[in-house]
C-alpha cells in the first residue's frame, strides 16, 4: 500500500505546482489584459490617437493640394 500513497503524494504534488502555474499565468494575463485595455496608454488609444493623426494629415494635404491649385491658376490665367 505504500507505493500507492506515494503516487498520490506525488500527484498532489504535481496539482499543486500546476495550480501555482496557473495562478502566474493568471496574474501575467491580468496585467497584460490591464496594459493593452488602458484607455489613456493601451492599444486602443494608440489606434485612436493615429487615427486622428492621419485624419488631421489628410486635411493638411487637401489645403496644401488648394494652396498648389491656386497658385498654377494664378500663373496660367494671370
Amino acid at each position: 500500500m505504500e507505493p500507492v500513497d506515494k503516487e498520490i503524494a506525488l500527484m498532489q504534488q504535481r496539482m499543486d505546482q500546476m495550480d501555482k502555474k496557473l495562478d502566474k499565468m493568471d496574474e501575467k494575463l491580468d496585467m497584460l489584459t490591464k496594459q493593452l485595455l488602458d484607455p489613456d496608454k493601451g492599444i486602443a488609444s494608440r489606434v485612436n490617437q493615429n487615427t486622428t493623426a492621419r485624419k488631421t494629415m489628410a486635411k493638411a494635404i487637401w489645403v496644401l493640394y488648394a494652396a498648389v491649385a491656386a497658385a498654377l491658376a494664378k500663373i496660367f490665367i494671370g
